[in-house]
């Protein structure tokens, strides 16, 4: 993450477009810069795409291969998210073009919610994405009572 931007955060529910196209949102671009890694992330049983800086990709393989070292089942996790990870230019609008691999493989089709997640994004499918944040308050043990747990 670029030194002093902070944290990534919030959502913008966005379309992507007949050409494959989608804005990142300006607040978020700021951070990113103008070249991305977009790629796989495992959420439940499925997927979504994350958006990284180079940089940030570089450092989450990394941590990923050292920790492969002591489990060696992590090496064909690697090996799928560095075959699947596509570098992306921003257009002049602030826009990426997602490839047909990526959209299948995350099941995105046209309405999605673009996440800020710390040092990256995710882009949900809006549906996906509706269904996690209704389980997460309503879920017994979920985020409603994580937050207002009390301390004893």
């Amino acid at each position: 993450m670029a030194e002093g931007k902070g944290r990534l955060s919030g959502n913008h529910a966005l379309v992507v477009d007949q050409k494959n196209r989608l804005v990142i949102p300006a607040r978020f671009r700021e951070v990113l810069g103008n070249l991305v890694k977009v790629g796989l992330h495992p959420q439940d049983n499925f997927f979504v795409l994350s958006v990284s800086a180079p940089d940030v990709y570089a450092e989450r393989m990394e941590a990923l291969e050292k920790r492969a070292e002591n489990d060696p089942r992590l090496d064909a996790t690697i090996t799928l998210l560095d075959a699947t990870t596509q570098e992306l230019e921003l257009d002049d609008q602030g826009r990426i073009t997602l490839t047909a691999e990526l959209k299948g493989q995350a099941g995105i089709e046209r309405d999605v919610v673009v996440i800020g997640r710390g040092n990256h994004l995710q882009i949900w499918t809006q549906g996906r994405w509706e269904d996690f944040t209704r389980k997460a308050f309503e879920t017994p043990g979920g985020l409603r009572e994580s937050i207002f747990r009390r301390s004893q």
